[in-house]
């Protein structure tokens, strides 16, 4: 929670902005207005064959727990570049963006996911500095117990099932938690308002 303003070091007080409609954090000093926007994480559903690339996680949060090359974008970044840098850190591999995947809202830790399908432009990888492991797994090997975090859950999830229809897809839905347990278990979580659009 912010406490002083960026601008002058003044105190900040939550009050409602005239015309905003919404409580804002205020200086109390300057009168400057601070936004709280959701954060992007980008990432790459890597494709080879009939694998997928997951990285095991040598840094909290989930430590030690699975998931596909993602982190946040960076400022005058575009999604798909920021998701292929992700993916070179955390696993060494250079990859083709090959198309948008899905987009998961997270509301209720402000987050938004923006996760493309994306294929190995060489056959090289290995772990970056925030993994322990890299692997390809088949989707029945997909260690679901084990995965870091529910948005990749489902993004896994909805990848699978396309495949098993046939039909490619381009996702957009709200990742919601119930409110009780832990927040890394995707069984605590629906999908709500799930659109999709077949790819061309």
């Amino acid at each position: 929670m912010m406490k002083f303003c960026a601008e002058c070091g003044g105190a900040l007080e939550e009050r409602e902005v005239q015309g905003d409609g919404r409580r804002r954090h205020v200086c109390t000093v300057c009168a400057h207005v601070h936004y709280r926007n959701p954060l992007v994480v980008v990432g790459c559903l890597v494709e080879r064959d009939d694998s997928i690339l997951l990285c095991r996680r040598a840094i909290e949060p989930a430590h030690g727990r699975w998931t596909t090359p993602a982190g946040f974008l960076e400022l005058g970044e575009t999604m798909p570049a920021g998701a292929r840098r992700e993916t070179f850190e955390e696993a060494s591999a250079d990859v083709d963006i090959m198309a948008p995947h899905s987009y998961l809202e997270l509301l209720h830790i402000g987050q938004v996911y923006a996760i493309f399908r994306a294929r190995m432009r060489a056959p090289d990888f290995a772990p970056g500095p925030e993994s322990l492991e890299c692997r390809f797994f088949r989707a029945h090997d997909i260690p679901w117990s084990e995965l870091a975090f529910p948005a990749v859950h489902f993004a896994l999830q909805l990848l699978l099932d396309d495949r098993r229809g046939g039909c490619r897809h381009v996702h957009h839905a709200q990742v919601r938690w119930s409110g009780v347990g832990s927040r890394f278990d995707a069984s605590n979580y629906e999908l709500v308002g799930h659109l999709r659009s077949p790819l061309a």
